[in-house]
This record gives C-alpha cells, sequence and structure tokens, in this order.
C-alpha cells in the first residue's frame, strides 16, 4: 500500500536497478480533494477517507511543523493529538508514535499482541475483561513497559 501511495502521489526520485522510487507523498498532496476516490482505487478501501480527512485537518488546524513537534512532546501527549485525527485510533496513533516520533515505550496493541500477552506471559486482563477495551488494552501496554522498559515498542514488535 504504500508503495502504491508514493508511486501515484510522490515525486519521482530515481531509477535503480530498472526500479523507480518516489518520494512519500506531501501532506498538502495528500489533502486534495480527490485524494480519498484514487485511494479507493488503489484499494485503501475505508482508510481512504481518513487518510485525506486527516491531511486536510492538519493543514487547516495546525503549523506546518506539527507533526515534527510532536517528537517532542512526551508519548501520552503525541499518543491524544494523533487521536483526535479522523480515522485514528489507539493502535494507529501508538504505531506512529512508535515508528515515526521516536516513542519507544508506545505499544501498538491489537488482539494478536494480546494473545501473545495470554500465553507467553501469562496476562490476566483485569476482572475477567474477553474484549480489547481501552483499559484492557492500556493494562497490556503498561504490562509490557514494565517488563520491557523504555524500549517495550520495539521489543514487542
Amino acid at each position: 500500500m504504500v508503495e502504491s501511495l508514493c508511486q501515484t502521489f510522490g515525486t519521482f526520485l530515481c531509477k535503480l536497478d530498472n526500479t523507480d522510487y518516489y518520494s512519500f507523498p506531501s501532506i498538502e498532496k495528500l489533502a486534495e480533494n480527490n485524494v480519498e476516490a484514487q485511494l479507493k482505487d488503489l484499494s485503501f478501501g475505508y482508510r481512504a477517507r481518513s487518510i485525506q480527512k486527516s491531511a486536510h485537518q492538519i493543514i487547516s488546524s495546525h503549523s506546518p511543523d506539527w507533526l515534527h513537534s510532536l517528537r517532542n512532546c512526551s508519548y501520552e501527549e503525541a499518543k491524544t493529538a494523533l487521536i483526535k485525527l479522523p480515522g485514528v485510533g489507539r493502535k494507529v496513533a501508538d504505531c506512529v508514535c512508535l515508528m515515526s516520533l521516536d516513542k519507544t515505550e508506545a505499544v501498538p496493541i491489537d488482539t494478536h499482541v494480546e494473545q501473545i500477552a495470554k500465553r507467553d506471559y501469562s496476562f490476566v486482563a483485569g476482572k475477567g475483561q474477553k474484549t480489547l477495551t481501552d483499559k484492557v488494552y492500556n493494562e497490556i501496554g503498561n504490562f509490557f513497559r514494565n517488563l520491557w522498559g523504555s524500549h517495550a515498542g520495539w521489543a514487542q514488535s
């Protein structure tokens, strides 16, 4: 998906060993009105609208360096800011924090990570919870942060 995003909306960089390389698209490009339809054509499905709307919201509501400035915030502040974007939930926010904002304590959790926590680390969700609620999500993240420290996000990945 990232490759098709770059090929469609990025700028051609070079050709190396018969492979064309493109930049990641600018936030301005992703905010354009026709982007949602093009992303749907590229099989982005439900993500198409969120990508375009998030890009538009960032441009219209924040300074040009807002995303970069999140690196200087605490993990919790950065995650809270990201969750305000359309289509960004706790896991996506944690992925962005970990992989783009140098927040190595961010632990993206899905049902697979929850199963690993239960199976391999004998993690017990609070009071018999069976779904991945916000409370359980936070408990698992804290469990891994206590286990692996400040680099828990990379340790679990």
